[in-house]
């Protein structure tokens, strides 16, 4: 029979939970002695195009430049994710005093993620993470914009 402790357990199972929960702790120890991460590449933005959301009699929604250029339209289907987010973005503007029809940011980064904020607030979605349908949906929005957008080589 092995040695047991008086509650019965036996000892070499304790002596053996002690040197897990002291290995895990060294481990920790010596993690942490290597230092910070490496820094984060940093953020490359494409371009950023800002845009107004406008409900159309039909429940589809109108997308525009703040200029008032068309960019395209959101069909019942396809606006569900973007009144969502505008929700959220709307309960933050009443929240700080801002227009509810001042226009959003939509920016792509160098390595293909959309991103669309809120200039007057700190609010930013990266539609990436809602799934790629979400994120081609507004993509498309993003490309229209580019699209009005000549650039001249420089």
């Amino acid at each position: 029979m092995s040695a047991a402790t008086a509650g019965g357990m036996p000892r070499h199972a304790l002596v053996g939970a002690l040197m897990l929960v002291v290995g895990a702790i060294l481990l920790a120890a010596f993690g942490r002695s290597l230092g910070d991460e490496p820094p984060a590449a940093p953020v490359v933005v494409v371009a950023s195009y800002d845009v107004r959301f406008i409900d159309r009699p039909d429940g589809s929604l109108a997308a525009v430049l703040a200029d008032g250029r068309p960019l395209g339209t959101l069909s019942v289907a396809e606006s569900g994710f973007t009144r969502g987010m505008m929700r959220g973005f709307a309960r933050g503007r009443r929240q700080v005093g801002i227009a509810a029809d001042a226009p959003y940011r939509l920016t792509r980064l160098a390595d293909g993620r959309f991103i669309m904020e809120d200039p007057g607030q700190t609010m930013r979605v990266e539609l990436d993470v809602f799934g790629s349908a979400n994120a081609a949906i507004l993509a498309r929005i993003w490309r229209a914009g580019d699209a009005l957008h000549v650039r001249t080589p420089g």
